[in-house]
């Protein structure tokens, strides 16, 4: 998983250069389109189109006969059973496709959300970082400090024996990507600090040896399962403040529009779905 998340990361890296120069909007409904038509490839090849054109037609027959025989009882609700079949069946048909794309769509989400949920921080601005202990730590490994390093100030620790973490204030002085070093004097555990309006990828969280976590936060390398410190969290990092971005809208207007350009792209790759 570590090795799929470097190779995508480094692939975005390179696809989202020519568009550090350009708005937000215009990237992610660029690239939101892109993808809707590659959707698109993928139902063609990867499902019947013969099988469920022959479920469209009918639909449409059945819808027919419903229309022309409305005063019939008997061939009415019989030709509402058929549709509710055929939709069912059409459903079902859908369903290969869906399972092929699912894995692709999610660690491609993953990706966009580093460059569409959060934004770096700017200067003077404040952020909470947590380090999550492992459930047997001591009270001794809760004695983690962040040494002074350039590029920000970190304060007012806070420490939660019961709930296994530790928490630092930090505030940003100086542009770049920065990394956040935390050491108990024996081991060095760290985390991606960016500031400053150049920067286009932003990761919240250095996570776990978990699937999950590994698989929805991709930009920093997972800490192993035996590593003292299992998760190291910036806690308010600033969302993109936009009609688009941010607070989970980028992933509204990527679906939109990436089901626009399918509908439009349908009749000119002739695929039915």
């Amino acid at each position: 998983m570590s090795t799929l998340n470097h190779i995508l990361t480094a692939l975005f890296d390179v696809i989202y250069t020519p568009f550090n120069v350009l708005p937000h909007w215009f990237s992610l409904t660029l690239i939101s389109a892109v993808i809707g038509v590659a959707a698109l490839v993928v139902v063609k090849y990867t499902s019947n189109q013969a099988a469920i054109a022959r479920i469209k037609d009918s639909i449409k027959a059945n819808m027919l006969s419903i229309k022309l025989f409305k005063d019939n009882l008997r061939v009415m609700f019989v030709a509402q059973k058929r549709v509710i079949w055929a939709a069912l069946c059409l459903q079902g048909r859908m369903l290969p496709p869906l399972l092929v794309m699912f894995i692709p769509f999610v660690l491609i989400a993953a990706q966009m959300g580093m460059r569409y949920q959060w934004r770096p921080l700017e200067i003077g601005e404040q952020v909470v970082l947590t380090a999550m202990l492992a459930d047997d730590a001591e009270r001794s490994d809760f004695d983690l400090e962040i040494p002074q390093q350039s590029g920000f100030v970190a304060d007012h620790r806070l420490r939660a024996f019961s709930d296994s973490f530790v928490s630092w204030r930090l505030r940003a002085e100086a542009e770049g990507v920065h990394t956040i070093t935390i050491s108990n004097g024996q081991e060095a555990f760290t985390k991606r600090l960016a500031v400053g309006e150049a920067i286009d990828r932003v990761c919240p969280v250095r996570p776990g040896s978990g699937f999950w976590g590994r698989l929805i936060y991709p930009g920093e390398e997972p800490f192993e399962s035996s590593s003292l410190v299992r998760s190291v969290r910036l806690e308010s990092y600033p969302e993109h403040d936009s009609w688009y971005a941010g607070a989970d809208w980028w992933l509204l207007w990527f679906v939109v529009v990436s089901i626009v350009f399918a509908f439009i792209f349908k009749p000119v790759l002739k695929v039915r779905f």
